[in-house]
């Protein structure tokens, strides 16, 4: 054991000895209370449900997906089209204005980013605040869904896989084939 260890360890053991048991249990207390809030931001931030559903869940085969450039998360479509796959839904990216002749259906949608700092950290950090998603079948609006913080906002970090697959869960039928 180097110096610095053998030297932390003695101001353990000697300032374990100086306090009361009674100061020890409610720094231990502290300890483990603080360690427990930290343990329930880290597992809500990797947690995320629908704000708002309106409409049945839509059984589909494949829907097209409406470009939207003012969405400025990178991942965005790339990670809606993996949450649709997951349901058992092929989906297709179109720009706005150009649909795609034979679309079962489509699928516009909107998002929003803002920036926070995680708990227990100096760094700020950009997350999805909001989305929008609208399922429109021959000029019926199916199911939409929102996400949006709100309250203590605990889940405003969690990813867009987690927050884009929790909505189309809620907007789409798995399907078994």
């Amino acid at each position: 054991m180097n110096r610095a260890k053998f030297a932390a360890a003695c101001v353990s053991i000697v300032g374990a000895n100086l306090l009361s048991g009674c100061a020890w249990t409610l720094i231990s207390a502290a300890d483990a209370a603080g360690s427990l809030v930290q343990a329930g931001f880290t597992v809500a931030s990797n947690y995320s449900s629908p704000s708002f559903v309106t409409g049945t869940p839509a059984t589909l085969r494949s829907v097209c997906i409406e470009l939207n450039q003012t969405v400025n998360a990178s991942d965005f479509v790339p990670t809606l089209q993996l949450a649709l796959q997951r349901r058992g839904v092929n989906s297709m990216v179109y720009n706005p204005g150009t649909s795609p002749p034979g679309c079962e259906a489509m699928l516009v949608y909107a998002a929003t980013t803002d920036w926070d700092r995680r708990a227990f950290s100096d760094e700020p950090t950009s997350y999805l605040a909001a989305i929008d998603l609208t399922l429109v079948k021959q000029g019926q609006i199916l199911v939409t869904a929102r996400y949006q913080t709100r309250g203590l906002n605990v889940d405003r970090f969690a990813s867009a896989r987690q927050k884009l697959a929790a909505l189309v869960d809620k907007m789409v039928v798995a399907r078994a084939d």
